[in-house]
């Protein structure tokens, strides 16, 4: 398995203007209980107050680089509940997609 990224759930009560890029990641989605609430859908939620953002990379990247995203959102004054990594095996997605 290669780690290609992680769900990071950050501690808000709404949803997280994140920069798109940091690194080798990209700010795929943020969601709140499983639900895509960015980009924006026509989906009507409540909002919890940990979002999932989900950066992805497209090549494998190491836990270091996790490590530094983690660093990165925190220095912007980010706080964050949780974290996991994302794998993927022989080019198929082992985690799964919100709603």
């Amino acid at each position: 398995m290669n780690l290609h990224g992680a769900d990071i759930f950050i501690w808000t009560p709404e949803i997280p203007k994140l920069p798109e890029t940091i690194g080798p990641f990209k700010l795929i989605l943020i969601s709140s209980r499983g639900t895509k609430v960015w980009p924006a859908t026509a989906a009507d939620c409540e909002l919890d107050d940990w979002p999932r953002c989900r950066f992805l990379a497209e090549a494998e990247v190491s836990d270091k680089e996790v490590d530094d995203l983690v660093v990165h959102l925190t220095s912007l004054g980010w706080r964050w509940t949780k974290l996991q990594k994302l794998f993927k095996k022989d080019g198929v997605d082992q985690f799964s997609q919100p709603y």
